[in-house]
């Protein structure tokens, strides 16, 4: 046999392996809503990123449909960020649409006046919402679409999908002159009212006087001897009210889900030029086979 052909059998799964590293380390650009999780409050108003990381390819223009669940959030405004516009580009809307009948918001942006793309990554967009009611929505993207400046579309982008999370609102205690106890709990006590009770005074009894008589016209002189007066005193009457400490109602506590990270999607998580490879594989495999027959019938 050849040594040719030898050597070109053995360097073949040398190169096949090498094109298979290669690829794996150049991960397809991203999109991504940051915080990837958020906790707010009923009727709180918070704001999420769409975030673009090129990963080395030009954007030239991005679009993308973002869904949320319409009975826990409102989607207040939609506002365009500085990623296409950062090295003083200009940047037209293509698409800008938010609906909140279905949960779903739409955005479109691409660079004018240039023939080339980013490649710094930045936000694209920025979305403000309102919590309305307690639970757990999602945040997904969908439909996204990155362009290079030749208006083709780029293969294998890495989508990032978020969540928020809406907790209930405590509700307060009200308490009167209330203190902390070793627990925490307010306690609600009564100041005792003191009760007077007023001893009366009994008038004083008029009572004869001894060796009286007749003062000359005939009446008899009468002197009154007072009795000591009593004092009235006050009594005062505590009225023991028990201390009341309300339980406070429970209230669910919610445990944040740790953000993970950025999901990616299947359909995007395809890797670039991996069809190449195998293309190339049997390319080298078929020209083995020719030189080797070629040999053999010389």
């Amino acid at each position: 046999m050849n040594k040719a052909i030898v050597t070109a059998i053995a360097i073949a799964p040398l190169f096949v392996f090498s094109l298979i590293q290669t690829s794996l380390a150049m991960p397809g650009p991203k999109i991504s809503v940051e915080p990837p999780y958020l906790q707010v409050s009923p009727g709180e108003e918070f704001t999420v990123n769409i975030t673009i990381y090129p990963e080395g390819e030009e954007i030239f223009g991005a679009q993308y449909t973002l869904f949320f669940d319409n009975s826990l959030l409102q989607a207040l405004r939609q506002d365009n960020g500085p990623f296409l516009s950062q090295d003083g580009a200009g940047t037209m809307k293509i698409s800008d649409n938010i609906d909140n009948s279905v949960g779903k918001i739409e955005y479109g942006e691409m660079r004018t006046d240039v023939d080339y793309g980013i490649t710094t990554p930045g936000i694209l967009a920025t979305i403000t919402f309102n919590a309305t009611e307690p639970g757990t929505s999602c945040l997904n993207l969908s439909e996204v679409i990155l362009s290079d400046p030749y208006g083709s579309e780029i293969e294998g982008v890495l989508i990032g999908d978020g969540a928020c999370d809406i907790g209930a609102t405590p509700t307060p205690t009200p308490t009167s002159g209330s203190e902390d106890d070793d627990n925490g709990d307010a306690s609600v006590t009564s100041t005792p009212t003191p009760t007077s009770t007023p001893t009366q005074t009994p008038s004083p009894t008029p009572t004869s006087t001894s060796g009286s008589g007749d003062n000359g016209n005939g009446n008899i002189s009468i002197t009154p001897t007072p009795t000591a007066g009593l004092t009235p005193t006050l009594t005062p009457t505590i009225n023991h009210v028990p201390s009341v400490s309300p339980s406070p109602s429970p209230i669910a506590a919610v445990s944040p889900t740790p953000a993970a990270s950025l999901p990616l999607s299947e359909e995007n998580s395809r890797l670039p030029g991996f069809e190449a490879v195998f293309v190339t594989a049997g390319l080298l495999v078929i020209a083995s086979y020719l030189i080797f027959k070629k040999e053999n019938r010389g």
